[in-house]
């Protein structure tokens, strides 16, 4: 009889002193309850508690991420988006906030992943669609700090909110690049008409200095960089051809002009191909 009640004591013994000892790793702490009231903290390291009168609930302290699922939300303009967002989060370290972790709520790795659902949707329902696509950090941001005043009360800060993408329906799409094509085409025509308004302005000032004849002398400047191009037709206002009377320098450019152009058409050769054509006719 006595062999098996030494047995059975040191069995009881070695259950003692397994549940009277609790390891915690460095990122971890332990809440102690007693016969169901807080006791106390347990830091990091080898620590012991009463067996069966005294157990505890592991906190972790390290930074953990939750994916917020895809929310469809109604923007500030009447849009429909779907929206995805990444929150970082973690307990903090104060002891008294460690406890309203663990006596506030009942999980708040769940608490505060609802929390960050609805306060989404209450984000993005305040700002308009062009916002949203173009403010993104600024919108999380602010979805940050009223998530982490929300968190607060049962010891959870939020390091970080990312919205990780912003999606819209595909008649939306088509017509943002639409919009963008006439912005684009608008800025276009702004920027011809600058220029047109840049070359008035600079003809007005040139028509000041050379006057009338200046213009003139231009005109036959430009004809004669087309005959260089081996243009096949050239023409020539009548208005720039010298008069009965005779100016000899508007003459003599006129000429210059026109012996360019034969050389380069080669008009005597065109002539005399067309004269052999009509004769084999």
């Amino acid at each position: 009889m006595v062999t098996p009640l030494i047995y059975i004591l040191v069995v009881f013994l070695i259950i003692l002193v397994v549940k009277a000892i609790v390891i915690n790793q460095e990122y971890e702490r332990a809440i102690v309850f007693r016969l169901g009231s807080f006791e106390r903290v347990l830091g990091p390291g080898l620590q012991f508690v009463i067996p069966f009168i005294e157990w505890i609930k592991k906190v972790d302290y390290r930074v953990k991420t939750v994916n917020v699922q895809p929310q469809k939300v109604l923007t500030r303009d009447n849009v429909t988006v779907t929206v995805d967002a990444i929150i970082f989060y973690k307990v903090k370290r104060d002891h008294e906030k460690l406890k309203d972790t663990i006596l506030e709520v009942e999980d708040f790795n769940e608490v505060t992943v609802n929390y960050g659902k609805t306060m989404l949707r209450a984000e993005i329902g305040k700002v308009e669609l062009d916002d949203l696509l173009s403010k993104r950090d600024e919108i999380a941001e602010e979805l940050r700090s009223d998530l982490d005043e929300s968190t607060d009360e049962f010891g959870v800060t939020i390091r970080d909110v990312e919205i990780r993408d912003v999606s819209i329906p595909d008649s939306m799409e088509r017509a943002m690049a639409a919009e963008a094509e006439a912005e684009r085409e608008r800025r276009a025509r702004i920027t011809k008409a600058r220029g047109e308004l840049q070359a008035a302005a600079r003809t007005r000032m040139a028509s000041e200095i050379l006057g009338t004849e200046g213009y003139k002398l231009r005109t036959l400047q430009t004809i004669d960089n087309v005959a260089i191009e081996n243009s096949t037709i050239v023409t020539i206002p009548a208005e720039l051809m010298p008069k009965a009377e005779g100016e000899d320098i508007h003459h003599g450019h006129v000429k210059e002009i026109l012996d360019k152009l034969k050389d380069s058409l080669d008009i005597e050769k065109m002539l005399g191909d067309s004269l052999s054509d009509s004769e084999g006719i």
